[in-house]
């Protein structure tokens, strides 16, 4: 169940379109529309029906958030996460994307996300910064720049370093001690420049790869007092890796979860997650996740939205858009215009 590569996910990091583009405010004009149409038609419109779990949990689409990564959203502007908005029938909860240590922090960016009431989740890959390097200092400056960035942002920026850690496609594994000790240096550089807005999400693969001992998602956990959200990546490979097979919801996130919730208090976040539609039903997975009942503490879904190792978006087939739009009480547009 290991998640997509990042290495290869760089063609998203381009340079930044220009923000105040008139496609892009004809397109939210259009959204905003879209939004009141939905609003009207969808009065009284509830998730659907669930059964209650045993211990009095409710499923997850009676209070979970919702964000997304899109693919070219936020590096090309806005137009991308409108036009998926647009799609869903509803804002965004949360906005991601991905940064690398190559880039300078960019108050654009997050002032786009925020002026929708949305709530910025920012992927930040060292990809060519040794870990030990971090830990020792070389790169203090480039962290204090960022940390004075955040903390003039307009709302909290959910930061995400080191994502997947436990997973030996990203360079940043392997060495459980020097990450932590990276990591608190981080954040107390952050602290030292009265950065309050950041918002740090700790967040493993939901399976150690290699599988061993020493590549624990736990060794490399930095300590509750260091981070703010613990978060997983999982993914619901089906057929595109054979090996992995088909797995509902509840069986991509159950082990890691219970791993995840073990280590502190902190609010749960599922920070990149997907399916395939090969090899299985994904409205009914869809439909499985908004439903589920055992993971009382994740307070927010991220959903990876891009065609890439396989199709993961939640709009290209109309089946799977409208399971979303059901877990969230989104009527479909025109779903009651006669």
């Amino acid at each position: 169940m290991t998640a997509p590569r990042l290495r290869t996910r760089q063609r998203h990091h381009g340079p930044p379109a220009p923000w105040a583009g008139r496609r892009t405010r004809r397109l939210a004009r259009c959204l905003l529309a879209a939004f009141a149409v939905a609003a009207a038609s969808a009065c009284g419109a509830q998730p659907p029906p669930t059964t209650p779990h045993e211990g009095g949990a409710e499923p997850l689409a009676h209070h979970v958030r919702f964000g997304a990564f899109t693919y070219g959203g936020v590096w090309q502007g806005m137009e991308p996460v409108l036009r998926l908005e647009s799609e869903l029938g509803r804002p965004l909860d949360v906005v991601h994307w991905f940064m690398n240590w190559d880039h300078a922090y960019d108050a654009r960016m997050v002032d786009a996300v925020a002026a929708g009431g949305r709530a910025p989740l920012i992927s930040w890959q060292p990809l060519r910064q040794d870990v030990h390097d971090i830990a020792t200092g070389r790169f203090d400056d480039y962290l204090r720049s960022w940390a004075r960035g955040i903390r003039d942002a307009p709302v909290p920026v959910y930061l995400r370093p080191f994502p997947e850690m436990n997973g030996d496609w990203v360079p940043w594994n392997g060495d459980p001690d020097a990450l932590r000790a990276a990591w608190t240096r981080m954040t107390a550089l952050f602290a030292a420049e009265g950065a309050h807005q950041v918002r740090w999400v700790w967040s493993p693969n939901v399976t150690d790869e290699p599988r061993t001992d020493g590549n624990r998602l736990e060794r490399y956990y930095p300590g509750s007092d260091q981070v703010d959200v613990l978060a997983l990546s999982g993914y619901n490979w089906g057929e595109a890796r054979p090996a992995i097979g088909w797995r509902s919801f509840e069986q991509v996130f159950a082990t890691g979860y219970a791993r995840l919730t073990a280590l502190g208090p902190q609010p749960v976040w599922l920070a990149e997650l997907a399916s395939t539609d090969v090899g299985g039903d994904k409205p009914a997975w869809v439909r499985g996740m908004f439903a589920a009942t055992a993971f009382p503490r994740i307070e927010a879904l991220v959903w990876f939205d891009e065609d890439k190792e396989t199709d993961w978006r939640l709009a290209a087939d109309p089946a799977v858009l409208r399971a979303f739009q059901a877990g969230l009480g989104v009527a479909p547009l025109g779903a009651n215009l006669r």
